[in-house]
């Protein structure tokens, strides 16, 4: 099996130049060096998202929260306790001096635009449904809609004004619809992103095991449970429990069976850019595990370390193909 280091310089050799290899014989000096180098690595993957697919999105918020990647720290209280403390909440009031500045936000790999209210993106949602949800009948959408709580306000009279001068909505639209980029991820979550089969339904768990699994788990919009095959990546490599299709990290944060348990919380500020601070390692035992995971006797240091590989290397990738 390839040791940790050999697996980041397989994927970005550039990562590994200022590992110390004596630290990989400390734990503890290790898991520093790596979470340093992914928090690097994650803000400048972040800053030029924003900067060439989001201009309408602060990265003044996530640019607090790394520095619980730098403290070693990937579980989900001290995210959240750091994640509010950065918050600046404005107004959300449509009448705020911002709110009919038109911007624009990427929500499954399509530019919408949007304006920015209480700091978060409403989309306008005639767009979004042609863009994002073009293939799915109405009055799904509306159900769907209806499932998951989802309430659309109206846009002021200048943000319908704004839209129409820039072509977003036709001219004779007497109304437009805003929905949160919050509600559209989930929203199309629901009715699209269903997951691939798994490649090893077939296979008995002594051999699903041989991949080295992960029990990870996230406490987005009613949460999940799966496991994760780091050796699968580029492809999908995160298996949900409950249905054991296979997801990419970016697409399982947003996947759960449980989308309707929340239905009085409002749900604020999602981004699937930000899906290294939502998935984290599972540290309850469920049943099933002991026959996948059997034979194991990795510590949960040394499983959130593994996790921390995995997410460097993701990111490195994908940073690697974005490059012309």
């Amino acid at each position: 099996m390839r040791n940790a280091c050999g697996l980041i310089a397989e994927s970005s050799p550039s990562l590994i130049s200022g590992f110390n290899h004596n630290q990989f014989n400390n734990p503890q000096n290790f898991r520093d060096e790596i979470m340093e180098n992914l928090q690097k690595l994650i803000d400048s993957h972040q800053k030029a998202e924003l900067d060439s697919q989001q201009p309408g999105c602060s990265s003044s918020i996530f640019n607090g929260t790394t520095n619980n990647l730098s403290n070693g720290s990937l579980n989900k209280n001290n995210f959240a306790a750091n994640f509010t403390s950065n918050l600046s909440f404005s107004s959300l009031d449509p009448s705020s001096s911002n709110s009919t500045i038109l911007k624009s936000t990427i929500v499954a790999g399509k530019l919408l635009s949007c304006f920015v209210i209480g700091g978060e993106c409403r989309l306008c949602f005639p767009q979004m449904k042609a863009l994002c949800l073009g293939d799915i009948p109405t009055y799904k959408i509306d159900e769907m809609m209806k499932n998951l709580a989802i309430i659309n306000p109206h846009s002021s009279e200048e943000q319908l004004n704004v839209l129409k001068r820039n072509q977003i909505v036709p001219s004779y639209l007497p109304k437009c619809e805003l929905i949160t980029k919050t509600n559209a991820e989930r929203l199309i979550a629901m009715l699209k992103l269903t997951g691939s089969p798994a490649p090893f339904d077939l296979l008995n768990n002594q051999l699903r095991s041989l991949l080295l699994p992960l029990k990870v788990a996230h406490d987005c919009f009613g949460g999940c449970k799966g496991y994760l095959y780091p050796t699968l990546t580029p492809n999908p490599c995160l298996e949900c429990k409950t249905c054991h299709n296979m997801f990419k990290p970016e697409d399982f944060c947003l996947h759960t069976h449980s989308p309707t348990n929340g239905k009085n919380t409002c749900f604020w500020g999602f981004d699937a850019t930000n899906w290294p601070y939502y998935i984290r390692i599972d540290d309850e035992t469920t049943e099933g595990d002991e026959l996948i995971l059997f034979n194991r006797n990795q510590t949960l240091e040394e499983e959130e370390n593994r996790l921390a590989i995995f997410i460097q290397t993701y990111l490195a990738r994908q940073q690697q193909q974005s490059i012309p």
